[in-house]
């Protein structure tokens, strides 16, 4: 037996890694240029894409938006992404109807050709765009932009953009806070970068002066660019810092500079001067200084320059740290985090009040280590183990995480920095929490939208391949794969009969049994209408499935209790593996999965089929043959054969069946059995079917007008259920009668028990109106279905054809002989005419005569022939029958 296990809730992986690069990156919380930069890089590793742009709308001129180009992406031969030129400008006018839907419904659309080419037009340095998909990302009314995806591997599917929904929105609140703390109208879309500013001005008098200060100055200036990196030092950085030039280039300041990003933004978005800070040296001591910032733009790049003083004062220092510590506790009673302080042993120190009421926890409990008691127990080794190495490393730690809240737990954001002295020395951290379950709330109700089913609450088709790939992975390590694809058997006409909402009934009863029935870690989807899949993974004996699949039968079979009526149906299941040591991918094994179950379907249903390579060579052979038939009418390649009919007492030549046969250009002449149920599915049987009757009916016209048969002469032909439901059937045959010359009494139409089980109201007008017209009905195969005897009551039948199963052991088997008879008498008693099918003898003939059959055919008189062979058969009959008549 399968051993069932508790599972955490399994997500896209590859969006939350790019969400948490987005997120816990600082340089991507100050520009909004390198925010759209890394969301094009995201978005194109995600969606493999090579070249992403963001068009953002820069003015409206007659209420005709255009669009200006203010990030670019592209991905070069080695896998680099690089930045591309946005000169350009693009204009929406009548012809853009794909931005002019994504402006209006707000969703994501494939591009069509007209768009991609209004893309190409935009700027000549691009790469050519051969396909790509827009999506709408909105900040506020004054931002609104479009992402253009392009150049993907894979067609685009707008369901990948509700994949990116998360992202999207994370990256559209971070713009929207960006937004709110400008200060100026200006455009802070400007390309950033590091540059060689000296050889650029070295013309310039005013840099000539700022050069020499900067040389001869005894404070240190470090100029950092867009990125936070350090990009020009003097030589009185490089004293204070105790190094060289060369090892401190192009190293985020954060090397350097303790609690960075408080005091960068300290010093940028307020009017603070000679901030208190620490150093870090290059000797790995930690030095007091004052610090400064002058905010620059040269070039169209943002650059920081920072003035350092070294703070030598006690006197200073003692009341920077009792002012510093006064402030701590004033905002640590203001803000709406919790924080807590921990010596170095991790002690608590220090809480206040907001971190008590994030957690419903006491003083008392967050003494000691009692705050590390608060983490979920999942996750809380783990955690702690990181946050302990981050910390002693002199890092911030950053991360999400469930803390104990009452008898539950809700997720917060841990935020730590760790203390360190000026020995640099770790003497503890400082950790601030916020809440953060609305957020996630929001986030997994987006993830939800995207990766479950709205009905039944299963994994969608997009959640599905996630799992099944991951799932893959694992097959070495934790054992066989198996990937059951199940398809409810006559759910359709369920929809059909009863209502869609009674088939949501189903769809959700289906989903609940298959949840109870099933381990919480097995991945269960609904990816179609009825169609569901199931990945088991960890199997260590494949006979297992054998009976999971039966159980699974079982209990879907059971009936569906909808008020005081019971609805059954029933399950096909089709079922593949990926085993250890045999690689495989996600697409081939849903394709076993499918052709396993089309072998399911075709074995009467309700059942269980494994895959094997037989069934794939079928199904490719299968493939094959529908393609040709789809060739075969244009190409002549089908051809009708006809089988006599003869009066039982003259045992003269009354008509002809017409059998369809295909004359295949590499096979040769094929049999009916392996081509008409291909033409059914195919829904080619309706202008074949057509095409047969109009060549047999001119064939008749033809035998007629030459002497051959008598005017009364019949053509049989069959006609598909499928054709039945056709409203205009009934007038293309007639037209075809009437286009022969014939009239409607030398026509029979054949029909099967199967159509008739249906008792369509159309099936049923259908055969009244050719009874009404003239057209005798046959029903062929008589006795090999249900309810015979009823249906010779409900429809227009003028004959009745005794199948060749009975017709020919009558000699031998009493049996058969019987039934034959009773059909006979009850031809007779009806006023209806009985065919015998299949007569192969003399002696069967000779039966048939005593009992008072009226027609008969079969191999006795001919097997089908071509109509070029008709005129001698019927001579050589007609040659045999002279001495009989004479």
């Amino acid at each position: 037996m399968i051993e069932y296990q508790t599972h955490i809730q399994r997500s896209d992986h590859a969006l939350r890694q790019a969400i948490d690069r987005l997120k816990y990156n600082t340089k991507f919380h100050i520009d909004p240029h390198d925010i759209l930069n890394a969301l094009l890089h995201e978005i194109g590793e995600l969606t493999q894409s090579s070249f992403n742009i963001v068009l953002k709308q820069s003015n409206i001129d007659n209420e005709q938006p255009r669009y200006a180009c203010v990030a670019a992406q592209y991905q070069s031969d080695n896998k680099q992404w690089e930045s591309v030129d946005k000169k350009g400008q693009l204009l929406l006018d009548q012809s853009s109807k794909s931005f002019f839907d994504v402006l209006m419904q707000c969703r994501a659309i494939v591009l069509d050709r007209k768009s991609v080419n209004c893309i190409n037009s935009f700027n000549a340095s691009w790469p050519s765009i051969n396909q790509g998909m827009l999506i709408p990302l909105g900040v506020d009314k004054h931002n609104q932009y479009l992402i253009c995806v392009a150049n993907a591997v894979a067609n685009y599917r707008t369901e990948e953009a509700q994949r990116l929904w998360p992202m999207l929105i994370h990256v559209s609140t971070q713009m929207q806070m960006l937004a709110d703390a400008a200060t100026g109208p200006k455009d802070k879309l400007s390309s950033s970068g590091p540059i060689n500013i000296e050889s650029k001005h070295l013309n310039n008098p005013w840099r000539k002066i700022f050069y020499e200060l900067e040389k001869t100055s005894p404070l240190a200036m470090i100029t950092l660019n867009s990125g936070y990196k350090v990009c020009r030092l003097n030589a009185a950085a490089e004293n204070l810092l105790a190094t060289n030039a060369s090892e401190v280039l192009q190293k985020p300041i954060e090397d350097f500079l303790l609690n960075h990003t408080v005091i960068l933004k300290s010093l940028k978005n307020t009017s603070a001067s000679n901030l208190q800070s620490r150093i870090r040296i290059a000797m790995g001591g930690i030095i007091d200084v004052n610090l400064n910032l002058i905010h620059y733009e040269e070039s169209g790049s943002q650059y920081d320059l920072l003035l350092i003083e070294k703070n030598t004062s006690p006197t200073v220092t003692q009341n920077a740290i009792a002012m510093a510590l006064e402030r701590f506790q004033i905002l640590a009673s203001m803000l709406p985090m919790g924080i807590v302080q921990t010596d170095m042993d991790w002690r608590t120190e220090y809480v206040n009040q907001r971190w008590l009421e994030i957690t419903n926890c006491t003083i008392a409990e967050i003494q000691g280590l009692g705050w590390m008691q608060l983490f979920h127990p999942e996750e809380a080794e783990n955690l702690l183990t990181e946050l302990h190495t981050t910390i002693n490393s002199g890092r911030e730690f950053v991360r999400e995480c469930q803390l104990k809240y009452q008898q539950h737990y809700k997720w917060t954001m841990l935020h730590a920095t760790p203390i360190i002295d000026n020995k640099g020395i770790v003497k503890g951290l400082i950790a601030t929490i916020s809440d953060f379950s609305k957020q996630h709330e929001a986030e997994e109700n987006l993830r939800n939208l995207a990766e479950k089913d709205s009905l039944t609450g299963l994994s969608n088709r997009t959640c599905f391949f996630d799992r099944l790939d991951h799932a893959l992975a694992r097959v070495e390590r934790h054992g066989s794969l198996a990937l059951l694809a199940l398809d409810l058997d006559g759910f359709k006409h369920i929809n059909d009969t009863l209502g869609h909402d009674v088939g949501d009934f189903i769809l959700v009863e289906v989903a609940n049994r298959l949840r109870n029935s099933l381990r919480t870690e097995d991945t269960i989807c609904r990816v179609g209408g009825d169609e569901f899949l199931i990945i088991i993974e960890g199997l260590e004996d494949a006979s297992i499935i054998a009976s999971l699949a039966e159980k699974i039968l079982r209990i879907l079979s059971d009936p569906y209790q909808l008020g005081s009526k019971e609805i059954f149906i029933s399950t096909s299941i089709g079922i593949s593996f990926s085993v250890t040591g045999r690689e495989t991918n996600s697409k081939n094994l849903l394709k076993h999965a499918d052709l396993a179950l089309y072998r399911a379907k075709d074995s009467g249903r309700n059942n269980f089929q494994y895959y094997s390579p037989e069934l794939e060579q079928a199904s490719r052979k299968k493939m094959d043959l529908t393609n040709d038939l789809h060739r075969a009418l244009g190409r002549d390649e089908f051809e009708v054969f006809y089988q006599a009919q003869l009066d039982i007492k003259t045992n003269k030549i009354k008509g002809f069946e017409a059998l369809l046969r295909w004359q295949h250009p590499e096979t040769g002449l094929m049999s009916p059995v392996e081509f008409i149920p291909l033409l059914e599915e195919s829904g080619l049987i309706s202008s074949v079917s057509l095409w047969m009757c109009r060549e047999s009916f001119r064939q008749l016209k033809k035998w007629i007008d030459g002497g051959l048969l008598d005017k009364s002469a019949v053509m049989a032909v069959n006609i598909s259920p499928r054709q039945f439901y056709d409203e205009h059937l009934v007038q293309l045959l007639h037209r075809e009668i009437l286009d022969a010359n014939l009239r409607c009494s030398n026509v029979i139409v054949e029909v099967t028990e199967t159509l008739l089980l249906k008792e369509h109201n159309l099936i049923k007008k259908h055969l009244e109106n050719m009874h009404n017209l003239g057209i005798k009905i046959a029903l062929d195969d008589f006795g090999t279905g249900f309810s015979s005897l009823s249906y010779l009551q409900k429809f227009p039948i003028d004959i009745i054809k005794i199948d060749r199963s009975f017709i020919k052991d009558i000699t031998t088997d009493e049996s058969d002989s019987l039934i034959t008879k009773a059909v006979i008498k009850l031809g007779e008693a009806l006023g209806l005419s009985v065919f015998a099918e299949g007569v192969d003898s003399e002696q069967i003939l000779t039966l048939l005569k005593k009992w008072h059959c009226d027609k008969y055919q079969g191999f006795l008189i001919n097997q089908p022939i071509p109509a070029s062979k008709v005129k001698k058969l019927c001579d050589d009959h007609n040659k045999k029958l002279k001495p009989t008549v004479e």
